[in-house]
């Protein structure tokens, strides 16, 4: 399994816990991480952890502790779920295997079971190397164990459907610029130098000006195709924030290559998710290169605040109840249709990715805030219109805070480069990308 995942990381370690009755046990990681974040053992369990718990250097032990100290489990890890962090975890307790994940899902956890084993893992190429083929994902806020007589999954917590609470407009600004600063503070605590994925629109720009308020080292990194439109203007915006950038291209003619290495990375032939994975796998190679280890991103504005034209659609033509159901679906559905793309598109480069709009008081607090600040009725283009208010209230150029949402694959230049590589083999985008998820998902490492 480790071999399945040495594109994570040269790093590695494995500990085999002997059980009763013949059954034994391993767990371990292969990452880029240090050794003493990753592993911790005590008499009682033993943990290994991707990720990191932001207020500590050495996560591991902060999530093994708590499992030591507290008579339930179920306690201990719902605890450790309301942590600021971003991570995966398997621990070895009581002769069981247990996995779980933060609270968002930014970090992947899968099992899989077949005839002789079962298995938990970041990537579910590594349990296919086993022979694992019953597949599934170990969903956010759940604790999977995995005992000598079988599997079993109890839920431990989970983000509330969303009550809107009655406020003002200048209420919702004000909390939501003091727990946006905040959650700035949390994710760049401890962090000598990092990079914002900066494309200039008002996620990451304002991810950009709260982490230079909170960290020294900060510096801007925009990718793209040579034509991309995002790189056109970027430069300006940084300028703007007096953020250091580094603009970097890559050529069209190697775009065949990264897509065959997406494809097997994120193990699903999505033309959305490929489109933006591309861009995510470039910024995070050129953040690596400049010595971070940590770059930020604006990923889940979109989803609390109503950023995708489809909000708008949904308002006008199903009302506000139904716009507040599906942002609701849209945060939950997150760890599925982002954040687990976004870790193995960057992991390969050692890379941790964190979101200044991942935090769980900052969600909590963005899913009470009334529709009618989000979207608005009448076909409403602009969007986001709360936050767009509070960064204003931060200090955000007027220019920017009025930008409007451009998607990375299509500021990059990306999706519609894939759409040409596919018509010049002869196939829609679709099934061009079918015929390389065909060709790549034996491959056994990374393209």
């Amino acid at each position: 399994m480790l071999l399945g995942m040495k594109h994570r990381g040269v790093r590695s370690t494995i500990l085999q816990k002997a059980g009763s009755n013949g059954h034994f046990a391993s767990i371990g990681y292969a990452s880029h991480l240090d050794h003493g974040a990753q592993v911790f053992e005590s008499d009682q369990a033993s943990t290994v952890l991707d990720g990191s718990i932001f207020r500590t250097g050495e996560a591991a032990r902060f999530v093994g502790q708590r499992l030591d100290r507290s008579p339930s489990k179920h306690g201990a890890v719902k605890s450790i779920l309301e942590e600021p962090a971003a991570f995966a975890c398997v621990f070895y307790r009581n002769n069981r295997v247990c996995g779980f994940r933060d609270l968002n899902g930014l970090k992947p956890l899968y099992y899989g079971r077949g005839p002789k084993i079962m298995a938990l893992s970041s990537e579910r190429k590594a349990l296919w190397r086993v022979g694992a083929r019953d597949v599934g994902r170990v969903i956010p806020g759940h604790l999977y164990s995995i005992t000598q007589r079988g599997n079993t999954d109890a839920i431990v917590t989970h983000f509330q459907p969303s009550t809107e609470k009655p406020m003002t407009m200048r209420r919702a600004c004000s909390r939501l610029s003091f727990l946006l600063s905040r959650s700035a503070r949390r994710i760049t605590q401890r962090v000598d130098k990092l990079a914002v994925a900066f494309s200039g629109g008002l996620d990451s720009a304002v991810t950009a000006l709260l982490a230079k308020r909170t960290s020294s080292k900060v510096e801007g990194v925009s990718v793209g195709l040579a034509d991309s439109i995002e790189l056109s203007t970027v430069e300006h915006f940084a300028r703007e924030l007096d953020l250091p950038l580094t603009v970097q291209t890559f050529p069209l003619d190697d775009m065949e290559e990264y897509v065959r290495r997406i494809v097997w990375l994120i193990e699903e032939p999505n033309l959305m998710k490929v489109s933006v994975a591309i861009p995510l796998h470039w910024a995070a190679k050129v953040a690596a290169s400049r010595g971070c280890r940590v770059i930020l991103c604006g990923q889940g504005s979109d989803e609390l605040y109503g950023g995708y034209y489809k909000y708008a659609r949904t308002l006008d033509g199903k009302g506000r109840a139904a716009l507040r159901a599906e942002l609701y679906r849209s945060v939950v559905d997150s760890a599925q249709v982002n954040y687990e793309r976004d870790d193995q598109a960057t992991s390969p480069f050692g890379i941790e990715l964190r979101s200044l709009f991942a935090d769980l008081d900052l969600i909590r607090f963005s899913l009470s805030i009334p529709t009618e600040f989000k979207v608005r009725a009448g076909d409403d283009v602009t969007r986001k219109w709360v936050l767009r208010s509070a960064a204003k209230d931060l200090g955000l150029p007027d220019d920017i805070v009025w930008r409007r949402k451009k998607a990375i694959q299509h500021g990059t230049g990306v999706e519609n480069a894939i759409r040409k590589l596919a018509k010049g083999h002869g196939f829609t985008a679709e099934r061009y990308l079918l015929k390389v998820h065909e060709e790549v998902k034996g491959i056994e490492s990374m393209p």
